[in-house]
């Protein structure tokens, strides 16, 4: 027989629905979401009930199921594991501290309860005596507890090892009276647990109910009417099991079962999309969630599911998808925050990973033993952050960068190419290796130029260098500096945090007007690179010279430079070799050794010749005062040089890197172009300087670059963008530019250009010439923006007489241009002269860029990998990061209540994954059976399915819970047979219809008499409106998609900054994927499906909240994507053949599985009457109401019939008998 109960609110919902549309109440969210709390498996149990009566044998008193739980709950907190808060020295969990006599008192006295001091404290009702204490902020023992207390004490007051950390052993299995109903073991034990009370299990469900329940689990979406009906009519014995097979092996369903189980490990592994904190950055994991659905779909066994996830980078010879598999402990939150600290998000990622790693497959709390001992279970600090080890040691950064980009990856991450993507990777490979080969070809025409050009570039240009000996070389800093005989100076000895060298040269020449600097490797430095630091790199901040006569050394000249260049620059920062020339910001020229293993050479060009007759010392100093210690140069050579005057006009103009200060607001967009607010005046470039409120100060922007448009906050404001210019000599300086709107240009605070203008920015919109002294110039570019984006461009227009780039190199000494090197300035000689060598170079750049997109295009995800030797791993003081107690070291472990890790095992996470799967592991086969059991029947054998320790709840079914672990273990950790052999189960089967015979002595529906109806999980409410509407796009896994979403919701939350401020809505099948697929953003989840209880994915979630709000009524029958679904099953609806009533009556069937009895066609009818009604008079309200949508509107039906059967469809798919499984 049908639920009475749900019949009703059936009933009440159509009623609701014509008196709401008419105005008159606001429906009523309980007809729609509501459970009869009298069926209702989440309802809070009485306060003084600690085990329900389903769990407990009315006469035996068992210490763990009937005691522990009291002592834990309101006694441990002071008298349990945690020394630190322990009271008295007593533990009440360990029977030898209970029995131990205190000051001639005992707290437990086995067999004599009146004269055991736990019992007096317990019993009295003297506010000093009393135990929990009033001010305890604990309930006091109700009398049912009080008394089981006082039997157990009486009994002997044995104590017993905690069920749970036990390893479960295969019981035997029960004898029942009724074994014609039983159909598996599951049944048996049901059974005789209901015998043994008296009772019966219900009648099984009608077959429409039972197929209904059955796709609704293993699938997530509800049966069609031919499913139902086919099911129905089929008369086999083993029909039901016939279907259970057909559900679980074979496609669409197969699929469907996978995505079914992925959701709730979706929210155990705390899968999102975003990063969580701070920007809450976009990422890339959903191939980590595709690796879980295939694995699912596979019916991968438990064993590898768990050892891929926990370790898969650790498996030797590690395939792609093990390594993916491994993201599952990379899905937790990260942080970009500007100022956090990296250490201490270090110490929260490991933490997060073994507390996670506990709650999934332990199914305990061990984050609650990070700043003190449990308090209630048996693990220590000490053992905690033995576990807290194996997770401490990933090669990660606590802290990561700010990126625009919202589909990257946090590192350690790896690429994951589809198979059309390898193919073309393959392809564009062999094209790039064949250009790169055929690039230097050059005819013999050609290569004579080159050789011509390199020989005669210094005879043209009058360049000369000048034989130097070095005369005296010292550091400051302490470090031993020894002339080489090829006149270089090598560092050795003590490497200071910051050094100066002082390198003096002798020399006859009197008009040197160059400096040489050549910075070589040596075998002797660090990875045999140029500097001194760890990674062989170096920043180098400043070059002071001063020269002085040999004839009259009282005769001296300060050596002034102002134009530099180098053949490379580290590129990842305001690294340029122009910051030599101004010492004042304490930047530099870094060599970026570390990346790439060649000699450097700068040129320094001074402002006046250097030098006396008679000849001259010059005395050098490099300074290397970066903030980077011990990052000097290892090995230097200086060689000064002459220069024509007339040749510096060959020489190209120096420019630094971009620096940005703003946006400044603009009131009224009118007046921005005129508005002022200071760095249009700068001569120089003041970083020091504040231009008001907001700390406003220039700052480097490393994303700017030249020849490509750049983008500026938006908004009405101004930006200033500037950069340093250094002039050898005088010249016109062609530039071509282009901005976002207007643009004003300034060169050392005077304008030269203005363009007032509302614009995109382009490339080359204006074109600016400036006539530049030799020199150092500021050039400063104001973007006066108007509304919406900003942006600038910047190139300049290549001079033909100049030497640009590496051609400089032509310059050179011999002895200074090595190989390498050579090859380069050939390379920028035939890039400026030779056509056929431009070609061959556009054709590359072409490969490269396609290639670079193909890259940028392949998918990414986050994975787990280990430094190359484990952290040090210490006690942390209260868990804070930056207390780690040195005295209280800890090695990698499991806790000893739990058993050991197996002979043999590694000491990494594998071992770890090989520990957790063992026979001797007591918990992880009973946690994963126990959280099918709940996916099932809404409410585990164990209720508290997150606690499995002192804290949690006796199992409702103890031998039952320990011959399933068994049986999943032995099957092979075989996941679809544990699943068959409960959904094949009678009690699986019953009707839902609540037992008034039950009711006061199993309310919670402990013992399983019926079958627990519960509401739908969000993702499956949303999910049947598509479904049942034709909307629903099937399609496994691939990219996260943004269905219907009101606007503006992420922009209330996020970082101006942040690259997931927008939500861009998706287009077409986006809309009507699966809710597993719908993007996640932790600070603000799918607000429909956040609504229906779906968590935030913040952290582990193994249990979800169960809510009844009217908010929830809210969104199934207003949301954009519940009325569309509405409307669009009306479509479907009147495509169908019939009448009014045959319409009726399949859209209901449609929803509910079942087809409506006459109360509810009666209902329907009348409300579709009044719709017909209502619409025919307001046409405009029902064209609004069907274009609701993007899918299609139906042609050929009136809007106002289109509008009242969707009206029809929105409140059939808000019964209670659609959304409720029962």
């Amino acid at each position: 027989m049908r639920n009475p109960l749900v019949r009703g609110c059936c009933r009440a919902t159509l009623a609701a629905l014509i008196a709401c549309a008419a105005g008159v109440i606001t429906a009523d969210p309980a007809a729609s979401f509501g459970v009869a709390e009298e069926t209702d498996p989440t309802r809070p149990r009485p306060a003084d009930r600690v085990t329900t009566s389903a769990s407990r044998e009315p006469d035996a008193i068992n210490y763990d199921r009937d005691i522990r739980p009291i002592l834990s709950d309101r006694c441990f907190k002071c008298h349990g594991p945690d020394a630190a808060t322990r009271q008295a020295g007593l533990r009440l969990d360990e029977r030898e501290s209970v029995t131990e006599a205190r000051d001639g008192r005992t707290a437990v006295l086995p067999g004599r309860a009146e004269d055991s001091e736990l019992w007096r404290r317990i019993a009295s009702d003297d506010p000093a005596e009393v135990m929990p204490p009033p001010d305890s902020n604990k309930r006091p023992l109700s009398p049912s507890e009080r008394e089981l207390i006082r039997r157990w004490i009486e009994a002997g007051a044995e104590y017993t090892p905690h069920w749970s950390f036990v390893p479960p052993q295969r019981p035997t299995v029960p004898e029942v009276e009724n074994e014609d109903w039983c159909v598996t073991p599951v049944d048996r034990f049901i059974l005789a647990r209901l015998e043994a009370e008296g009772a019966t299990p219900s009648p099984e469900a009608d077959r429409a109910t039972l197929i209904r329940r059955l796709f609704l689990d293993l699938t997530g979406l509800p049966p069609t009417p031919e499913e139902v009906e086919a099911f129905e009519t089929d008369e086999r014995p083993d029909a039901y099991e016939r279907q259970v097979d057909h559900l679980l092996n074979e496609e669409p369903y197969r699929t469907r079962h996978a995505e079914r189980l992925a959701l709730p490990w979706l929210d155990a592994a705390r899968y999102a999309d975003t990063c969580g904190i701070h920007m809450d950055a976009g990422r890339q994991m959903w191939a980590w969630r595709d690796w879980v659905l295939t694995a699912l779909k596979e019916n991968a066994p438990f064993d590898r599911f768990l050892t891929e996830q926990l370790a898969g980078d650790l498996i030797p010879n590690a395939t792609d998808a093990q390594k993916i598999a491994s993201g599952f402990n990379r899905n937790h939150v990260t942080t970009d925050e500007g100022g956090a600290i990296a250490e201490e998000y270090l110490v929260e990622y490991a933490v997060d990973r073994a507390a996670t790693t506990g709650a999934v497959f332990l199914g305990l709390t061990l984050g609650c033993a990070r700043c003190h001992e449990h308090k209630f279970d048996p693990i220590s600090q000490e053992e905690f952050f033995s576990f807290y080890a194996f997770f401490n040691s990933i090669e990660e950064p606590g802290l990561y960068s700010q990126l625009p980009d919202p589909n990257r990856a946090f590192e350690p991450f790896m690429l994951v190419p589809t198979e059309a993507q390898n193919r073309d990777r393959a392809e564009l490979k062999d094209r790039l290796d064949k250009a790169r080969a055929d690039l230097n070809l050059s005819s013999p025409e050609e290569a004579a130029l080159l050789e011509t050009f390199l020989a005669r570039t210094s005879e043209e240009l009058g360049v000369a260098w000048t034989p130097a000996r070095v005369i005296e070389a010292k550091s400051t800093g302490g470090a031993t500096l020894t002339v080489q005989p090829d006149g270089s100076v090598l560092a050795s000895g003590e490497n200071p945090k910051q050094d100066d060298f002082v390198i003096t040269l002798g020399f006859d020449e009197a008009d040197s007007r160059v400096l040489l600097l050549e910075a070589l490797r040596d075998p002797s430095l660090p990875t045999g690179d140029i500097g001194r630091a760890f990674n062989g790199n170096a920043v180098l901040t400043g070059v002071e010279a001063e020269a002085i006569s040999v004839r009259d050394r009282s005769e001296r000249k300060p050596v002034r430079f102002v134009w530099a260049w180098a053949d490379h620059e580290q590129p990842d920062g305001d690294y340029r070799v122009v910051n030599l020339l101004n010492t004042e910001d304490d930047l530099g020229w870094a060599v970026d050794a570390h990346r790439r293993d060649e000699n450097r050479v700068a040129l320094l060009l001074a402002e006046e010749a250097f030098g006396f007759d008679g000849g001259t010392e010059l005395v050098v100093r490099l300074e290397h005062r970066s903030i980077y210690d011990e990052h000097t140069l290892g090995r230097v050579r200086l060689t000064p040089g002459r220069i024509r005057d007339a040749a510096l006009a060959r020489l190209p103009v120096a420019v630094g890197g971009w620096y940005v200060v703003g946006p400044f607001p603009v009131d009224d967009r009118e007046k921005a172009f005129d508005a002022a607010f200071g760095p249009e005046t700068d001569a120089i470039l003041d970083l020091k300087r504040n231009f008001g409120a907001g700390n406003q100060y220039w700052r480097f922007e490393p994303t700017f670059l030249d020849e490509r448009p750049n983008v500026l906050p938006d908004g009405v404001n101004v930006s200033y963008v500037a950069r340093r210019v250094y002039n050898p000599a005088c010249r016109a300086f062609d530039l071509s530019l282009g901005s976002d709107d207007g643009l004003r240009v300034l060169l050392d605070g005077a304008e030269v250009f203005a363009n007032r203008v509302e614009r995109g920015v382009a490339p080359d919109q204006d074109r600016v010439l400036l006539h530049l002294r030799p020199g150092e110039h500021v050039l400063t570019m104001t973007i006066v923006n108007t509304g919406g984006p900003a942006g600038f461009y910047y190139r300049a227009i290549p001079n033909p007489d100049e030497l640009s780039g590496l051609l400089v190199g032509a310059l050179l000494p011999q002895s200074a241009l090595d190989a390498g090197l050579r090859s380069r300035v050939a390379e920028a000689w035939k890039t400026a002269f030779s056509p056929e060598y431009r070609r061959r170079r556009e054709q590359i750049t072409e490969l490269e860029k396609r290639s670079a997109e193909l890259e940028a295009a392949i998918p990414r995800t986050m994975i787990m990998q280990e430094l190359p030797a484990p952290r040090e791993t210490f006690v942390l003081t209260r868990g804070q990061y930056d207390k780690p107690d040195r005295n209280r070291p800890v090695s990698r472990g499991v806790p000893a209540a739990l058993g050991k890790m197996p002979d043999g095992a590694p000491l990494n996470r594998l071992g770890l994954a090989q520990w957790l799967t063992s026979a001797e592991n007591p918990l992880v086969a009973r946690v994963t059976v126990n959280r099918y059991w709940e996916m099932f029947f809404g409410t585990g054998l164990v209720r508290t399915s997150d606690d499995f320790g002192h804290q949690g709840e006796w199992p409702s079914h103890p031998e039952l819970l320990d011959y399933l672990a068994v049986e999943f273990r032995e099957s092979g950790w075989d996941v679809r047979r544990l699943v068959r052999l409960i959904v094949t189960s009678s009690v699986y089967r019953q009707g839902s219809r609540a037992r008034e015979d039950l009711r006061e002595k199993d309310p919670d529906n402990r013992l399983l008499s019926y079958y627990p109806p519960r509401r739908l999980p969000a993702e499956g409410v949303r999910d049947l409106a598509l479904y049942v509407s034709g909307l629903l796009v099937e399609k496994l896994g691939g990219p996260s998609v943004k269905p219907y979403q009101p606007e503006g919701l992420w922009q209330e939350i996020a970082m101006p900054q942040s690259n997931t401020r927008e939500y861009v809505r998706g287009a077409g099948e986006d809309l009507w994927r699966r809710s597993l697929y719908t993007y996640w953003k932790r600070a603000a989840p799918p607000p429909s499906l956040l609504t229906l209880d779906a968590p935030t994915r913040e952290s582990c979630v193994i249990r979800r909240a169960s809510t009844n709000t009217p908010l929830q009524a809210l969104v199934t029958w207003n949301d954009e994507q519940f009325v569309e679904a509405a409307r669009v099953l009306a479509q479907r609806t009147l495509a169908e053949p019939g009448d009014d009533e045959h319409r009726l009556a399949r859209l209901y069937r449609r929803c509910t599985g079942r087809s409506p009895d006459a109360d509810e066609r009666a209902s329907l009818s009348e409300a579709l009457s009044y719709f017909r009604r209502r619409y025919a008079a307001d046409t405009d309200a029902a064209a609004a109401l069907v274009e609701i949508g993007e899918s299609p509107t139906l042609t050929g039906v009136e809007p106002a019939e289109l509008a009242a059967w969707t009206m029809i469809a929105n409140a059939v798919l808000n019964l209670h008998a659609t959304l409720t499984q029962g």
